[in-house]
């Protein structure tokens, strides 16, 4: 007997979401403008540290529009746009709230991708389990003003909330670090890896729960691994006290609950030093509600409402009249219709039909082909792409007809007219 396959039966079923359980945030990465496609490099590193929650292989091109984003963002469950736009002196990043804003724009200082990071490092740590959960969130010095304030709720809702009873140690294997500098006035971006080794065990012992073979050419003894090799670098030491935490889950790779663990930062990248240039109320549009280096008075500022709220009621204005418009046109083409009657030719439902009801002489013709039966079916097959199935060997009222048009009509014998007056007569040549 023949094996049959397998049929899932619980594993391919969707799974329930929990009551209460809030989504986590999406984002979209991608460049826009002229000179953006040179912030290419930096959109790669950056989709990096929003995964696992970002399109990681979402691709634009010039012609795609800012709506095209937007309407595609709904359906997909994307909250958040991270917008790199570059002009000939500077580079610029908006992170947007979709669909409806608000929109921050830092300018984009400095920055270093993360093969440049890593080509710094003497021993880079960059496994590929890091990018399976979302990185956490910690701001540093991102109070005070209302716009830092804005820009803190902004970037704290690009990442999804944990919940600290119930987080897995396991998962948090990433940070990004933004912190402000009141002097400068710059926002630093910094992304590290999350590493911890159990403290207080010999060298040999870590060597073996981090799942390295240890040297053994040198030992006498297999209990020598154990006893010496001491319990740790020198450099080890340093702010011994602020590193060492008491875990209280497990771990692994030695570091067990209730016991203490060194915990260690390695730089991932990118790095970039960011400047809060403006704060749009919409998405990419609305009222500008900061702005760094343009102040306007209260008169400006009303002034240039009042010109968007007419602006505003003129789109209206426009959308709806061109939804009349296309009401009554569609109403006239029901009448005409109905006036008609159910047996006559639909008016443009051939192309042929329109260009010899706009010939001298063409009417006759259009009269000619409508009454013979066997013209009708080649007329079916052609509109269904098909050959005529019936062939006219003479039709001699076809081309007495055709012989009262307009000549220059027929001058081309490659037309379109041409070749369907050929077909359904069954004749080379009527002239």
């Amino acid at each position: 007997m023949a094996k049959t396959r397998r049929v899932k039966k619980r594993t391919h079923l969707p799974q329930p979401e929990a009551q209460g359980k809030q989504r986590p945030p999406k984002t979209f990465v991608f460049w826009r403008g002229k000179h953006g496609l040179i912030l290419k490099s930096l959109e790669s590193d950056l989709r990096k540290v929003m995964s696992p929650n970002t399109a990681s292989h979402l691709k634009e091109s010039k012609k795609n529009m800012l709506k095209d984003f937007v309407n595609i963002a709904g359906p997909l469950g994307v909250t958040h746009f991270v917008i790199l736009t570059a002009t000939q002196g500077s580079c610029y990043m908006r992170v947007a709230k979709s669909p409806r804003g608000p929109t921050v724009t830092l300018k984009i200082h400095e920055y270093a991708l993360i093969r440049d990071v890593v080509s710094a490092q003497q021993r880079p740590r960059t496994p590929d389990s890091i990018w399976k959960n979302s990185p956490l969130v910690v701001m540093s010095s991102m109070g005070g003003s209302e716009e830092l304030k804005l820009v803190t709720v902004l970037f704290q809702n690009l990442f999804p909330t944990i919940n600290v009873q119930g987080v897995k140690l396991s998962d948090c294997q990433r940070v990004v670090l933004l912190s402000h500098n009141p002097e400068t006035g710059r926002i630093s971006f910094r992304h590290y890896s999350i590493v911890a080794k159990p403290s207080g065990v010999s060298k040999g012992v870590k060597s073996i729960v981090g799942r390295r073979l240890p040297d053994l050419s040198r030992l006498h003894d297999v209990s020598e691994l154990l006893t010496t090799g001491g319990y740790g670098s020198e450099s080890e030491g340093e702010e011994a006290a602020e590193s060492r935490v008491t875990l209280p889950q497990d771990l692994g790779h030695g570091n067990l609950a209730a016991r203490q663990s060194r915990v260690r930062l390695h730089e991932i990248g990118p790095r970039m030093e960011l400047e809060v240039v403006k704060i749009e109320e919409g998405l990419c549009s609305g009222k500008v509600l900061h702005h760094a280096f343009v102040e306007k008075s209260a008169e400006a500022v009303n002034k240039q409402q009042t010109e968007v709220e007419q602006q505003r009621k003129l789109k209206e204005e426009r959308r709806r009249h061109q939804e009349e418009n296309m009401k009554r046109k569609e109403a006239e083409q029901r009448a005409r219709e109905q006036a008609s009657g159910p047996n006559r030719r639909k008016r443009g439902q051939q192309w042929w039909e329109q260009e010899l009801a706009n010939s001298k002489g063409g009417a006759e013709v259009l009269e000619q082909l409508q009454g013979d039966p066997e013209a009708e079916r080649n007329e079916q097959d052609m509109a269904n792409g098909q050959a005529p199935s019936v062939h006219i060997p003479e039709a001699p009222s076809l081309i007495y007809c055709v012989q009262k048009v307009d000549t220059s009509l027929w001058i081309n014998p490659k037309g379109r007219c041409w070749a369907a007056l050929q077909r359904l007569s069954g004749v080379a040549s009527i002239f």
